[in-house]
């Protein structure tokens, strides 16, 4: 089982803006995880966008311009991110449609939308959880529903939303919310 999450350069746009003014990543951390939820292997890295992050996304993410200036360009881990995720059958992310959808703007941008070797499960923490208080829940409430901790120190950074998210579908397993 994998578990994601990306932080990027802004929201996604419409689907029919222009491909070149749609967000582009700037972290991506992805974690293989057993049926004891213990995390096995993990792919974490930051991505150097093709203009700068703007303000406000520095400020929410922490992550500056200075630190992807030497960080490789999404085409350089492609490969290495598809042999991560080859194989695997289930893929997890908080909000999948944004995640998910980013992904696969950074990939129609150098024509690999469709060679992309997704798992054949993609589930979303969001939707999952939905039933819990019908309602969407932020990864903060599902965190403090699933731990009983009000807060995830660093969030908004990929590496530490994926680890509370994992904490969250632990939970969601236990819950009966997910096979």
């Amino acid at each position: 089982m994998l578990a994601f999450d990306c932080e990027t350069t802004g929201l996604l746009k419409p689907e029919q803006t222009q491909l070149h003014l749609q967000p582009f990543v700037t972290e991506i951390y992805i974690c293989k995880f057993n049926d004891k939820f213990e995390i096995i292997d993990e792919f974490d890295t930051l991505i150097k966008p093709p203009f700068p992050i703007p303000e406000f996304i520095q400020r929410l993410t922490n992550i500056t311009n200075e630190m992807v200036a030497d960080a490789p360009e999404f085409i350089e881990i492609y490969d290495d991110l598809c042999d991560f995720v080859c194989g695997e059958e289930i893929i997890f992310a908080h909000n999948a449609s944004f995640d998910t959808g980013v992904i696969r703007y950074e990939l129609e941008r150098h024509d690999l939308q469709y060679k992309f070797p997704w798992p054949s499960r993609q589930l979303c923490t969001v939707e999952l959880s939905e039933p819990i208080q019908n309602k969407r829940l932020k990864l903060h409430q599902l965190y403090e529903i699933a731990t009983g901790k009000k807060e995830i120190i660093g969030a908004h950074r990929a590496k530490t939303d994926v680890l509370a998210m994992v904490e969250c579908i632990k939970w969601l397993n236990q819950h009966g919310f997910w096979k």
